[in-house]
């Protein structure tokens, strides 16, 4: 009698994850992490105008590369831009051709990568373990300050993280299944071409190592593994990476090896612009805000409970050899910045996710007590802070470094006002839901707990967004480029004093090409034939100023007694147009 049973055959049983359907609680958890990640990020792309510097540069060059149909090399004011690979502005590029040329289109690629890595940090926590697991992993991620702060910004390492992520994926998939072992191992290999055509080489090493120390650790690793090296997938890999690289040495001889010489003599030496070592653990502390503060109390004095060393397995192992990777050549040698190891944030909430649920009870109630009191200590801060303005309304008595500090106290306190709403809805959600947080811990719902801190979260991240964007008049020129479109003669010039990237916005919202004049030195931007002529020298803007054509100069205001004396003093005129956030706008027009 044909009872209609299916049987299951060894390879599926043994090595394969249990074969039955899921149940309808992980299709609900799973849908709404992703609805969640892209309400926060998708549903935010338009808010506020894209910064200078990194945001602008990237946005800016794939909207010149729609204009002039070069779709190989990126330009920012028809300077090429060439050190990174072309996949971001290739990205870019296709959201442009949907929804138009706009912020929100621009930033849409990095929300888009953030809602991946979200959906696949829960499928690799599935994996190694189960899917509440894999839910909590990608709710520690989704729920991070970093997330909300660096997962905006438009830089290549929110996709690089996706790739890195999509291709540990594949190796699990690859090492738990016998069946389309062959498929998966091309999937990673195809993600790690994709990581180089987004960074660097950089994709293929840190995958490459991160296996190398699984294998090193597990002997099934070691043979499952194996297969993943066959010349085809070289071949893939090849096809994929080689094409572009290939092209850019033909075009721009000597260029190609100059900047993967410069990219891997900083990366193993550092540079002058690192983050010094301390600064870059501190900023980690606030990246990982509330997670890492949540689950310290277990990490140090439950740490043989929360890590078992002695019996440490490849679901415990990966994380590790996947942070170590990344982490500790950032932390110890190379060039350092905050936002390289983004790549590896998918690992720590992988990791966070399996302290938090191995800590015992009083310390869970310890961790969530103590991001409650964090939130006190901002609104203290908060407080304090206000101490610090001066008569003239402006934050002054700090001294600093760093150059941030150089616009932030320069910001009017009224300005800052306009933040207290934000900071105090801040305070509020990490006081009453880390309570919460507090009070299912101790009724011993680890569960709930979690979700409490994460919730509190939300309103914060959103708060962070918001103010963010309302800062951006004070590092962006968009309301200056708006100013000068709407006044621009078709013969009319604009001049801007500084570095092409600190001016990169009006890349972006400059309906034309403009000049910079007074280039620092170290300015890294690649001057050739094509872009010779965009940079000036005082002498030549003072013949511009002289010519009958409308011409204008944005600069800092830290400069205005300079140009007053320069324009005065040679023409007996100076006239200032308006303000824009830190940056003046004068013209030779009365």
């Amino acid at each position: 009698m044909d009872a209609g049973a299916r049987t299951f055959r060894i390879d599926e049983t043994l090595i394969d994850p249990p074969a039955i359907n899921p149940p309808p609680t992980r299709d609900a958890l799973f849908v709404f992490l992703i609805a969640l990640a892209a309400l926060l990020h998708g549903a935010t792309a338009g808010w506020g105008d894209l910064y200078s510097e990194t945001d602008s540069q990237y946005a800016g060059a794939a909207r010149e590369m729609i204009e002039s149909h070069q779709y190989l090399v990126p330009t920012n004011d028809g300077v090429p831009r060439l050190q990174k690979p072309p996949l971001l502005y290739w990205l870019i590029i296709a959201s442009y051709k949907i929804f138009g040329v706009s912020p929100a289109a621009a930033r849409l690629p990095i929300a888009a990568a953030i809602v991946t890595t979200v959906a696949l940090t829960f499928l690799i926590g599935e994996r190694l373990r189960q899917y509440w697991h894999g839910f909590f992993a990608g709710l520690i991620y989704l729920s991070s300050c970093g997330t909300f702060l660096l997962g905006r910004i438009i830089m290549p390492e929110a996709v690089f993280g996706a790739f890195i992520a999509g291709g540990i994926f594949c190796a699990i998939c690859g090492y738990q299944r016998r069946q389309r072992r062959r498929l998966w191992f091309g999937g990673l290999w195809a993600c790690a071409a994709l990581a180089c055509l987004t960074k660097s080489i950089l994709g293929l090493v840190d995958l490459a190592v991160v296996l190398l120390l699984l294998a090193i650790f597990f002997r099934e690793a070691r043979i499952r593994f194996r297969a993943a090296l066959h010349w085809s997938y070289w071949l893939l890999f090849l096809l994929i990476v080689a094409p572009w690289f290939i092209w850019t040495h033909r075009n721009f001889p000597g260029l190609f090896h100059r900047l993967v010489h410069q990219e891997w003599f900083t990366h193993v030496f550092g540079g002058d612009d690192d983050v010094p070592r301390l600064q870059f653990i501190a900023l980690h502390f606030i990246w990982w805000f509330p997670w890492l503060i949540a689950i310290i109390p277990g990490v140090v004095f439950a740490w043989r409970r929360v890590m078992r060393p002695r019996e440490m397995d490849f679901a415990d192992a990966l994380p590790l050899c996947w942070m170590g990777t990344i982490f500790l050549p950032l932390l110890l040698v190379g060039r350092r910045q905050d936002y390289y190891s983004m790549s590896m944030w998918s690992a720590f909430a992988l990791w966070a996710a399996t302290i938090w649920d191995r800590m015992p009870r009083g310390l869970r109630i310890v961790g969530a007590s103590v991001v409650g009191l964090c939130g006190l200590l901002i609104a203290a801060g908060g407080l304090i802070s206000s101490r610090f303005v001066d008569g003239e309304g402006h934050w002054g008595g700090i001294e600093t470094r760093f150059s941030a500090w150089n616009v932030l106290h320069e910001i009017p306190v009224s300005t800052w006002q306009t933040m207290w709403p934000i900071a105090c809805i801040t305070v509020i959600s990490l006081v009453v839901f880390a309570a919460l947080g507090a009070y299912f811990s101790a009724t011993d719902r680890g569960k709930l707990a979690a979700i409490m801190i994460a919730t509190a979260m939300i309103p914060a991240g959103l708060s962070m967004i918001d103010g963010v964007a309302r800062m951006a008049p004070y590092f962006s020129l968009a309301d200056a480029a708006r100013f000068l479109n709407q006044r621009l003669s078709d013969k009319g010039e604009v001049i801007y004093e500084g570095a092409l990237h600190q001016g990169s916005s009006l890349v972006f919202y400059l309906n034309r090409k403009f000049f910079v004049v007074n280039r620092p030195m170290n300015d890294d931007s690649f001057v050739g034939s094509q872009s010779s002529n965009v940079f000036l020298d005082e002498e030549a803007v003072l013949e511009k100023w002289a010519a009958p054509e409308e011409a204008f100069l944005i600069i800092d205001q830290g400069r205005v007694g300079y140009w007053q004396k320069l324009l005065t003093d040679r023409f007996h005129i100076y006239h200032q147009v308006t303000t824009c956030g830190t940056y003046v706008i004068l013209s030779n027009q009365l």
